[in-house]
């Protein structure tokens, strides 16, 4: 008698799990879950969304349009939920997208949730030092922490990389996806180092212009730090250029302009000139877009 011995480990285990998930789901999602989409989609009047096709859901045209209408779905606003609140396939699909097995449901501003699994908490939690190592062994604390059973929760609990990254494709069209940029939002202090006389000189000029021209403009004082920031960041300030005299002793007339440049470093810098014609910001900023660093002074 030979024995040949197949062992099931976490990741055979799981594998297997993945495997037979993914079987029973497609099953789900052609049939009954396409049909609760369509008329969810239909009664909101909304089309598939046009968007890259992931996962497994490229098998097919039935899986590709169901992934195309619940992202669609995804992007609805929860206002329009009384819409389809009176619809059997809509709680449908909410029972569905709001399951455990994709972990925690995050609903957010949208009509479907995303879930939030403890691959999705790690990367939030270690950004932006973003490993493969640092990822799969904090999703391993996560989902212990949390109790978590969703199919990456448990590709997490092996602390298997091969699984996670398996598991999280097979479930890419119901878990969050980790926007960072959303996310992590540094605290910003606006520290106001304007001295005193400028400040003076800026508040009468501020004081003067609101009169005249009957506006509202911030003055500038600590209080109104972030309205100056954002104001500076919006001004483009790079291409102005300005006539500031001309010299008639010559024939032709030789007019003296400045304008702003940026030196090959990136530092913005003043460029003086002397033309016999006069230069606006118009035509300096053509110049430089050619990338002529400079007129050709005449």
């Amino acid at each position: 008698m030979v024995t040949i011995q197949r062992v099931i480990d976490n990741r055979v285990c799981l594998l297997g799990l993945d495997w037979m998930y993914r079987e029973a789901m497609k099953r789900h999602e052609r049939g009954e879950l396409l049909e609760c989409a369509r008329c969810v989609a239909d009664a909101l009047q909304i089309a598939p969304a046009d968007v890259p096709i992931e996962g497994y859901y490229v098998e097919d045209q039935e899986l590709t349009e169901y992934f195309q209408l619940v992202r669609a779905l995804q992007g609805v606003d929860r206002s329009r939920a009384s819409v389809v609140s009176a619809l059997p396939q809509f709680h449908r699909l909410q029972s569905v997208t709001s399951s455990p097995i994709f972990g925690r449901s995050q609903y957010a501003t949208s009509l479907l949730p995303a879930s939030r699994d403890p691959l999705a908490d790690a990367l939030v939690d270690t950004f932006p030092e973003w490993n493969v190592h640092l990822l799969t062994k904090t999703a391993a604390s996560i989902a212990h922490a949390h109790n978590d059973f969703s199919l990456v929760g448990l590709a997490a609990r092996a602390r298997d990389a091969v699984l996670l990254a398996a598991a999280r494709e097979s479930v890419v069209l119901y878990a969050d996806a980790a926007a960072m940029a959303a996310r992590i939002r540094p605290t910003i202090e606006y520290v106001w180092q304007v001295d005193s006389d400028t400040a003076s000189a800026a508040g009468r000029f501020v004081s003067e212009f609101n009169v005249i021209c009957n506006e509202s403009l911030p003055l500038p004082t600590p209080s109104n730090a972030e309205h100056y920031w954002h104001a500076h960041r919006a001004n483009d300030i790079l291409g102005r250029c300005v006539r500031l005299g001309f010299d008639d002793s010559t024939k032709p007339v030789r007019h003296y302009h400045w304008g702003i440049y940026t030196s090959p470093d990136g530092v913005l810098m003043v460029q003086e000139f002397w033309h016999t014609e006069t230069w606006t910001t118009e035509r300096y900023r053509t110049a430089l877009n050619r990338g002529e660093a400079c007129p050709c002074p005449r």
